[in-house]
């Protein structure tokens, strides 16, 4: 779960959390967070003056579970190891903002603008910064204004100190147009397939088959095998006869108003300017009745997209600009308001109320919700009357008629669920051998023998009776001979291929250029096969690459063979070669300041003596979800 959160952080606001979060808490070598970090201490994470509370930790580490984990319970969330993983984040910047303080740094609100308009997230398809944006992106991540422009003064504060060592961190240019030139070459290639046809391969006589089969036949080997039988109980077996009344689905709906209420929206331009003298000539003459995008284009020379915020609501705004925009009426103006951007001069174009589902729109949900909910009470309520039923010496049969289970047969299945040929098992019990721990169950249980309840995936409980073993075994031709004889024959095939591709080769090398005249030209391609529209492109690239123009390979991709003829090496053209390496020359200069940067943290934790204590904040946290 938390390799999908680390795969899902793409935008840069996201990246203002989770930067550095694979190496944050091995970062401070902090062991056990659940022993002897309490201390007595109300805080959490502290280096010289700088601190974080408990509160303030679990308030970050909820935010950050519901942007990033939304699926995630808070225990999940705990038991990924987020809280590990966040605590080493949070405790990088609190070391930069002790040593931030010492040097006596100061982050002017210019600094804070400039920041924020080179914020790739919050440009428009031109460039420039859109308000509308930067609005859409902070709701998305959860964050206010303010919550932001704290997360900026401290991505600020460190700049400075970082760009302070790392100045000496520029490579030679000539070393980035070196490999730029390198991986942008491109080249176009011919390709004459042929292809691997089994049906043109007769199936082989005895003797040929039992000598292929004495060199191989280890691969036809038979693993150990379990068979076994599975009673197992899920709240979906049950949850259709539950029966729900009205006042269950009138309380259910009381409760859960909030997710049936629809908040109030306003449709809002607005104007931002630096000084509040321009701010109160753009009301004045908004006021006197001249266009509102027209005032801003001459003003600011913003666009009608720049102006229009759309449909925004309370939350998009700091506490100041909200409450102007939401105490206002539709066509008003309202300002000039200050905030951390400047004063803003806003008007409401439209209002639209909030309102409530009504409780006839989504009974069906709540119906289907409740059942559930009630489902996996009553499971839990079946689990103790199988343990009676065990326990009283039932069988298996016994106890899961007892509580209207199922009883499944898994018949000669290997360690990895599959069966003796390795191919996955087919029918309703496929799910059963997929589940690692029904099959650690099969095979760490005594034959003949109940193993103890336990809970499966999606709250199913079962129970496993293991009925028998084989041990592992050479098996025979005749056992194995018609996926044997299928095998031979595509192994011949893929043979047959790559010789008549080997001859094509071979022939047009030696100036016989004939089976070549239908070849397929391929369009340009980079060395790792991007733009070469073909299954095996990396395998034809690679090809392509390693031979000069006019040279032939054969390839072999499993279902054809592939000769493979360099036609014309392309260079990159200067502009891109120019605008590319200068790409690369960044990512060089970064790649170094990382090593700086996470070099700088750990001497800084011992400077300003870093302590991280997580035993309160998981006491929070846990406490949440009761």
């Amino acid at each position: 779960m938390l390799q999908a959160m680390r795969g899902g952080v793409k935008s840069p606001i996201m990246k203002v959390f989770l930067v550095f979060l694979a190496v944050g808490f091995a970062l401070w070598g902090v062991g056990d967070i659940t022993t002897g970090l309490i201390g007595g201490s109300d805080k959490a994470i502290t280096a010289g003056d700088e601190s974080l509370s408990p509160r303030e930790v679990a308030i970050e580490f909820d935010r950050t579970r519901r942007n990033y984990m939304p699926n995630a319970t808070m225990g999940e969330a705990l038991q990924s190891g987020l809280l590990g993983e966040l605590a080493g984040v949070l405790a990088r910047d609190v070391v930069f903002k002790a040593e931030s303080k010492e040097l006596g740094l100061t982050i002017t609100r210019a600094m804070q603008r400039d920041a924020v308009a080179e914020e790739q997230a919050f440009k428009d398809e031109l460039g420039n910064f859109s308000q509308t944006r930067f609005i859409s992106v902070l709701s998305n991540a959860g964050l206010t204004e303010e919550q932001y422009l704290a997360q900026v003064d401290t991505i600020l504060g460190r700049r400075q100190i970082v760009d302070a060592i790392g100045a000496g961190a520029a490579q030679p240019s000539s070393t980035a147009r070196i490999l730029t030139a390198y991986e942008q070459e491109r080249r176009t290639a011919s390709l004459v397939s042929v292809a691997v046809d089994v049906s043109a391969i007769p199936a082989p006589d005895e003797t040929s088959l039992s000598a292929w089969f004495e060199t191989v036949k280890a691969n036809y080997d038979a693993p150990a095998l379990r068979s076994a039988r599975v009673g197992a109980i899920t709240p979906s077996m049950f949850a259709g006869d539950i029966e729900i009344d009205n006042d269950q689905i009138e309380d259910a709906y009381a409760d859960r108003i909030d997710e049936f209420t629809t908040p109030e929206t306003r449709d809002v331009r607005q104007m931002v300017f630096e000084s509040i003298e321009t701010a109160n000539t753009a009301f004045s003459r908004v006021a006197a009745g001249e266009e509102f995008n027209e005032v801003a284009a001459d003003l600011l020379e913003w666009s009608i997209d720049d102006v229009t915020l759309g449909t925004v609501g309370r939350g998009d705004f700091e506490d100041d600009v909200a409450d102007a925009v939401f105490d206002g009426a539709a066509g008003e103006i309202v300002g000039p308001v200050e905030s951390a951007f400047g004063f803003h001069v806003l008007i409401v174009d439209g209002v639209n109320e909030g309102g409530e589902v009504a409780l006839e729109d989504v009974r069906e949900s709540i119906i289907k919700t409740l059942q559930e909910e009630a489902a996996i009470d009553l499971i839990f309520a079946k689990v103790n009357i199988l343990e009676d039923k065990i326990a009283a010496g039932a069988s298996l049969d016994e106890a899961m008629l007892e509580v209207g289970g199922n009883v499944l047969n898994l018949t000669r299945i290997d360690r990895r669920g599959n069966n003796i040929d390795g191919e996955p098992v087919d029918g309703g019990e496929n799910d059963l051998t997929q589940d690692s721990l029904v099959l650690d169950a099969i095979w760490t249980g005594d034959i003949d023998d109940l193993s103890v309840i336990q809970e499966g995936t999606d709250d199913m409980f079962f129970v496993v009776e293991v009925t028998e073993e084989t041990d592992p075994r050479s098996r025979t031709l005749d056992e194995v001979k018609s996926t044997a004889t299928a095998d031979w024959q595509m192994v011949e095939a893929v043979k047959a291929a790559r010789k008549a591709a080997d001859a094509i080769a071979e022939g047009a090398n030696a100036g016989d250029g004939s089976k070549f005249t239908d070849a397929v030209t391929t369009t340009d391609f980079r060395r790792n096969g991007s733009g070469l529209d073909h299954e095996a492109a990396g395998i034809i690239a690679t090809a392509a690459f390693a031979q000069d123009t006019g040279e032939i390979s054969v390839v072999e991709t499993g279902s054809e063979a592939i000769a493979v003829r360099t036609e014309a090496v392309i260079p990159v053209l200067d502009d891109e070669l120019d605008k590319v390496s200068e790409l690369v020359q960044g990512v060089i200069v970064n790649s170094i300041r990382s090593d700086i940067l996470n070099t700088l943290a750990r001497d800084l934790s011992e400077t300003h003596d870093l302590q991280i204590r997580l035993g309160a904040v998981q006491q929070l946290l846990v406490g949440s979800q009761n």
